[in-house]
């Protein structure tokens, strides 16, 4: 059984070592509540599949801290990964 799941947004290396997450905006209303709590220094819980996986099944999750928010982009520190696809965001602990 294939569970096919839409990205909410995508993960993109920066040439300083953090990574954006960029939200797309279709999915911005459904994290808006969560979104909104995220202030610099907090733990961020990403979902995140590499895209050009072979495996279709791999999904990781990654705890990372908030850097920057503007809007529906996230600048985070910790996670390796560069253009996998966003399946979820949520507060860390």
């Amino acid at each position: 059984m294939n569970l096919k799941i839409e990205p909410i947004g995508i993960i993109k290396k920066t040439a300083s070592g953090l990574s954006d997450i960029l939200i797309y905006s279709d999915f911005e209303h459904i994290l808006g509540n969560v979104v909104e709590k995220f202030e610099k220094g907090t733990k961020v819980l990403i979902i995140h599949k590499k895209i050009e996986s072979s495996d279709q099944h791999q999904v990781q999750i990654t705890s990372t801290e908030l850097i920057n928010r503007k809007g529906n982009l996230l600048t985070v520190r910790g996670i390796e990964a560069d253009n996998d696809s966003v399946i979820d965001v949520r507060l860390g602990n």
